[in-house]
C-alpha cells in the first residue's frame, strides 16, 4: 500500500474512533433528564414554554413523570415551570422505562417523542389534561380521534391486570381517525388487530416491525397509508385488501411484507391513487429475483375475504 493510502487510511480510522468515543462520552455525560425554554414548539405559532427534549435512562428509573422541570436525576419537580411539550425523540430506544405519566400542562407530544421504549407498558394522563387522555394504558388525544401510542408491552400489561384475556389482540376505538407515526413500532406481541370504520389516515411506520401480526382488515373509509407503514410485517399473508377509499400511498408502505401473495385493490384503477416509490410487496421468484407482485383492481372486501380463505384452505391440504 502506497504511503499515502496508509497516511488516509490512518486518519480516517482514527477520526472514526475519536467520534465514536465523543458519543459515548457524550451519552455517558448526558443528564438523565433535560428540559429546555422554546418558542413555537412543533412550529406552532405561540406554544411556548417548557420541553421535555432528553432522557438518559438506567435500571432504576422505570417510571417518567412529564409534569413540571426537574433536576437532572428527575427529583424536586418545580411547579412555577410546567412542562407543556415533549419533543421528538425524547425517550429513545429505552430498556427500562415501563410506565409514563402526563402532567395535566402537556400540549404536545411529538409523534416520535417515545420511540422504540421497549419494555413501556402504559401510559397515564392527569384527569385535567385538556388535550390528551388514556384508555388502559394506551395514549390518545382528549377527543379520542388520533391514537399516538400503544406501548409495546401493553398487552402483557393488562393481561397481568385483568384487563385483557390475551396479549396479543387489540382493537381501535371506534371514533378513532388517525393512527399517529410509530404508534404500533416493532410491536412484536400484536398478533390480531382491528380497525375502526371511522379510520382516515394510518402514519409513518406505524406498524414497521410488527412481524407477527397477520390479522387485519383495513376498513373502507380509509384515505392514506404513510411511508413504511406495514415495512417488515413478514406474517401479514396472504391476501391484503385496499379499500376504495384510499388516494394515498406513501414510498416502502408494505416493504418486506413477503407473505402478502394477492394485493386486492378497491379502487376501479390507479389513476385514482397516488402512489409512492415502492410501495408494494414483493416476492422471491426463482430465489433470486425480488419482483414486486401485480395488484387486481376493482376488488371488494368479501372478494378478499373469500380468496384469503381458499388460499388458506390450499395452503392446508398442501401441508
Amino acid at each position: 500500500m502506497a504511503t499515502w493510502k496508509k497516511i488516509v487510511f490512518v486518519v480516517v480510522l482514527v477520526s472514526f474512533i475519536g467520534l465514536s468515543l465523543s458519543f459515548t462520552f457524550f451519552s455517558i455525560a448526558r443528564d438523565t433528564f433535560e428540559f429546555r425554554e422554546q418558542e413555537n414548539i412543533g412550529d406552532i405559532e405561540g406554544l411556548s414554554g417548557w420541553e421535555f427534549y432528553g432522557f438518559n435512562g438506567n435500571s432504576d428509573t422505570t417510571e417518567v413523570h412529564i409534569d413540571y422541570v426537574r433536576n437532572e436525576d428527575g427529583s424536586d419537580p418545580d411547579e412555577t415551570k410546567p412542562v407543556i411539550a415533549v419533543g421528538d425523540f425524547t425517550i429513545v430506544s429505552d430498556e427500562y422505562v415501563q410506565f409514563i405519566y402526563i402532567g395535566k400542562d402537556v400540549q404536545y407530544i411529538a409523534d416520535s417523542a417515545f420511540y422504540y421504549c421497549k419494555q413501556l407498558r402504559a401510559v397515564f394522563v392527569d384527569e385535567e389534561n385538556p388535550y390528551f387522555t388514556s384508555v388502559d394504558g394506551v395514549l390518545f388525544t382528549k377527543d379520542m380521534k388520533t391514537l399516538i401510542l400503544h406501548p409495546i408491552l401493553n398487552g402483557q400489561w393488562k393481561v397481568e391486570q385483568g384487563l385483557a384475556d390475551t396479549a396479543d389482540t387489540f382493537v381501535i376505538p371506534d371514533g378513532v381517525e388517525n393512527i399517529e407515526s410509530f404508534s404500533f413500532y416493532k410491536n412484536t406481541d400484536l398478533v390480531h388487530l382491528t380497525f375502526p370504520s371511522t379510520l382516515k389516515t394510518i402514519g409513518t411506520m406505524s406498524f414497521f416491525g410488527c412481524g407477527n401480526m397477520w390479522s387485519i382488515w383495513l376498513p373502507e373509509g380509509l384515505e392514506s397509508i404513510g411511508a413504511d407503514a406495514f415495512s417488515y410485517c413478514g406474517s401479514i399473508s396472504p391476501v391484503m385488501y385496499i379499500p376504495s377509499t384510499v388516494n394515498f400511498i406513501d414510498d416502502y408502505a408494505f416493504f418486506s411484507c413477503g407473505g402478502i401473495s394477492t394485493m386486492y385493490m378497491g379502487a376501479e384503477n390507479e389513476e385514482s391513487i397516488e402512489f409512492g416509490e415502492s410501495w408494494l410487496p414483493k416476492n422471491v421468484l426463482k430465489v433470486l429475483f425480488h419482483v414486486a407482485i401485480t395488484p387486481e383492481y376493482g376488488k371488494t372486501l368479501e372478494e378478499a375475504q373469500a380468496e384469503k380463505v381458499r388460499l388458506d384452505s390450499l395452503q392446508e391440504q398442501e401441508g
